[in-house]
C-alpha cells in the first residue's frame, strides 16, 4: 500500500451479521420489544405470521426467566447463494449464539437469519422459556 492510501472499510457479510445479532440482543436486554420486532424477517411480519404483541410477550417471559443475555461468542455459517433453495430466494445464515444468563448458566441459540434488502433479519418468531 502506498503512502497516503488508506484501507477502505469493507464490511463482510459475517461481520455485518454478527453486529446485527449483537444489536438485537442489546435491544432485548433493554426490554425494547418494539425494536426487537423490527429485526424479524419482513416476510414473516407482513404475512401476519408473527404478531408484535405475541412476540413481545414471548420475549418478556423469556427475559423474566433468564434475565439479560450476555453473549460470549457468535459463530456464523453463511449461505449467500440461495439458488438451491426452492422456498426462499434470499441469502441466509445460521448463527450459533453462545450466551450466559443472569444465573451464570450457559446456553446456545441456533438461529436462522435471512438477508433482505441488504440487511439481516431473524427468522426466530419468539423465545420460549420452559415452565
Amino acid at each position: 500500500m502506498s503512502r497516503g492510501m488508506q484501507k477502505s472499510a469493507v464490511t463482510t457479510p459475517k461481520a455485518s451479521l454478527r453486529r446485527r445479532i449483537r444489536s438485537f440482543y442489546q435491544h432485548f436486554n433493554g426490554g425494547d420489544w418494539g425494536r426487537c420486532y423490527q429485526y424479524v424477517d419482513p416476510r414473516l411480519r407482513t404475512a401476519g405470521k408473527v404478531s408484535e404483541t405475541h412476540y413481545a410477550e414471548s420475549l418478556a417471559a423469556f427475559k423474566k426467566r433468564y434475565g439479560a443475555i450476555q453473549i460470549w461468542y457468535v459463530r456464523t455459517s453463511l449461505h449467500l447463494d440461495p439458488s438451491g433453495n426452492k422456498h426462499d430466494d434470499r441469502p441466509f445464515a445460521y448463527a450459533y449464539v453462545f450466551w450466559q444468563d443472569d444465573h451464570k448458566q450457559f446456553h446456545v441459540f441456533r438461529e436462522r437469519w435471512v438477508q433482505d434488502g441488504g440487511r439481516w433479519y431473524t427468522r426466530v418468531a419468539g423465545l420460549v422459556a420452559p415452565a
